[in-house]
């Protein structure tokens, strides 16, 4: 039914990523965690940094139900603090160790290859914002072009992203491709790797964790299709009232009276980037191959109007400041929409029972979902990467319809290809006009 619309091609190319991983890199996987593994065992640390991108800042926080923590974040992303800890014999997982700065406003205060020069085994895993072996000459601004991924690593993983993040080309916007797969394809990898070395925890390096990988992707895969399945006619609908909501006021002026797509999600620990605390939210305001029209719910909040429109993303299905915004935007009058890890036939308050329209996750009770002796509670969530997938389709989807009434959304280059900066700034002053 929906087979040639945006959300279906953004669809496939997600399943896509997935199978790759799942046919070419567990073995990879598997020994870069075996590597890990030894580290710890010898008394070595062991670090990620997985935190260039918007998705990756805050999707596999503390806190988060299913995170043992075995390849623990560095929440505040404060690497060079972490660079000067580190002693040889130690271990680094990341997705770019100092080429791109975390916070791309500050100067990184290290050098692209400081973990392997002070005796770090260094994994990294390619994605959209640092060269690697996609990437095209001259693609990235000349600073981004000097060192690769590989440059900088004693082994690479390979996510299965693009160079370029979008994975949908629409006729209007001709510079890049739109509709992000970054931060799902860094994120497979990362909870992948957890798994596999949560695995050699418990059976001290006896099991590489070739088969938990597995488990771990096709529960993802499950996840993903039941969206697909059961989601997709709801996705449809709601990114429909959308694009008619918004276009009904594309004459008003000034920007104020227009409806604003706000998106929340609750606080989660780490240091606050562009305004945001959130994986869900981060991934949707200001991201290279994003919407501009998505904004945090806490930039507008006092301001409501009953034209908006209210995006909540969960990992849980019933966290009470999801809630008591839920709450507060119906009150309002706004649309509110939430995706969350919802049960039917529940019992008490969740999420879903406050919003307009809510999309179901198929993440379990949106904890981990792997059984591992050893471990106090389930490890590895599917919640994150099902519900930014959730995300991404209802971007495509409305994006869509926009497309098809002739009204092509304004979308953000990713700020380190080549003439992305003169672009995104042009184009958001037209976005500040037109509202889309």
């Amino acid at each position: 039914m929906f087979d040639d619309t945006y959300m279906s091609q953004y669809y496939d190319g997600i399943i896509e990523i997935v199978q790759y991983i799942l046919d070419k890199q567990i073995t990879n996987i598997c020994e870069a965690m075996s590597q890990a593994y030894r580290t710890k065992s010898s008394g070595g640390k062991i670090y990620s940094h997985v935190l260039v991108g918007h998705f990756a800042m805050f999707a596999a926080s503390p806190g988060i139900p299913g995170q043992p923590f075995v390849l623990p974040q560095r929440a505040d992303r404060n690497i060079a603090a972490d660079y000067k800890m580190m002693n040889e014999g130690d271990f680094l997982l990341t997705n770019g160790p100092s080429l791109v700065n975390p916070d791309k406003s500050t100067i990184p205060e290290v050098g692209p290859n400081e973990a392997r020069v002070r005796g770090v085994y260094t994994v990294g895993i390619t994605n959209s914002y640092v060269k690697f072996y996609k990437t095209p000459v001259g693609a990235l601004v000349p600073v981004k072009m000097l060192t690769s991924i590989e440059d900088v690593s004693d082994f690479v993983i390979d996510s299965g992203c693009p160079w370029d993040c979008g994975l949908i080309s629409t006729p209007d916007i001709e510079q890049f491709r739109i509709l992000s797969s970054s931060g799902i394809s860094q994120f497979l990898v990362y909870w992948a790797c957890t798994a596999s070395l949560c695995k050699q925890i418990e059976t001290s390096g006896a099991d590489k964790g070739v088969e938990i990988v597995k488990e771990y992707l096709n529960q993802v895969l499950r996840s993903f299709e039941q969206i697909k399945e059961n989601e997709f006619t709801k996705i449809n609908v709601i990114a429909q009232r959308w694009t008619d909501q918004i276009l009904r006021y594309k004459n008003e002026t000034p920007r104020d009276q227009k409806p604003r797509l706000l998106v929340y999600g609750h606080p989660q620990e780490g240091k606050i980037y562009e305004t945001t605390k959130n994986m869900f939210v981060n991934d949707a305001y200001k991201v290279a191959a994003g919407t501009m029209i998505a904004e945090p719910y806490e930039m507008y909040c006092k301001e409501l109007k009953n034209i908006d429109i209210v995006l909540i993303g969960a990992i849980s299905p019933d966290n009470s400041e999801e809630i008591k915004v839920a709450q507060h935007a119906k009150e309002i009058g706004a649309y509110t929409v939430a995706f969350g890890p919802f049960a039917e036939g529940h019992l008490g308050n969740q999420l879903s029972d406050y919003v307009d329209d809510a999309i179901n996750t198929y993440s379990g009770d949106g904890g981990g979902v792997l059984e591992i002796t050893g471990f106090d509670d389930k490890v590895c969530p599917v919640s994150g990467l099902s519900g930014d997938l959730v995300l991404w389709l209802l971007t495509a989807q409305w994006t869509y319809h926009m497309v098809q009434r002739g009204e092509t959304p304004y979308f953000w280059q990713n700020y380190l290809e080549v003439g992305a900066s003169d672009y995104d700034d042009t184009t958001y002053e037209e976005y500040q006009k037109r509202g889309y």
